[in-house]
């Protein structure tokens, strides 16, 4: 079954395609979301909107797809890991289009963190 598509933006990256949407997490404190989801619904991640701005936590990603470069074995469930610091004030396609690529980056060094934003070895 493929993803709803609507409401939702698209993006071509590594000639595949994605759908993008920001929607609140009534679940989280009403905290704005960008969801991103390959058309396969292997690639699924949630990145917290604003995360350049939080001088206490350093941003990371919320995986909950199969799909994530860099890990050594298959993993079901939710994974935190930190990212990179993109200027996420407004979400755009480029910024859609640079989560993607680095999240499908061969070259990361992938650091897991749990919800409090503390490194887990």
């Amino acid at each position: 079954m493929g993803v709803r598509k609507k409401y939702k933006r698209k993006i071509i990256r590594s000639n595949r395609l994605f759908y993008w949407y920001v929607q609140p997490d009534f679940d989280d404190e009403g905290l704005n979301k960008l969801h991103i989801i390959s058309e396969d619904k292997n690639f699924l991640i949630t990145y917290e909107v604003g995360q350049h701005n939080n001088e206490k936590q350093k941003p990371n990603i919320v995986i909950m797809g199969k799909e994530f470069e860099g890990w050594i074995e298959e993993y079901i469930g939710y994974r935190r890991v930190l990212t990179p610091k993109w200027d996420d004030g407004i979400i755009t396609p480029k910024l859609v289009g640079d989560i993607i690529d680095w999240c499908l980056s061969k070259d990361k060094e992938i650091k897991i963190v749990n919800w409090n934003g503390e490194i887990q070895e």
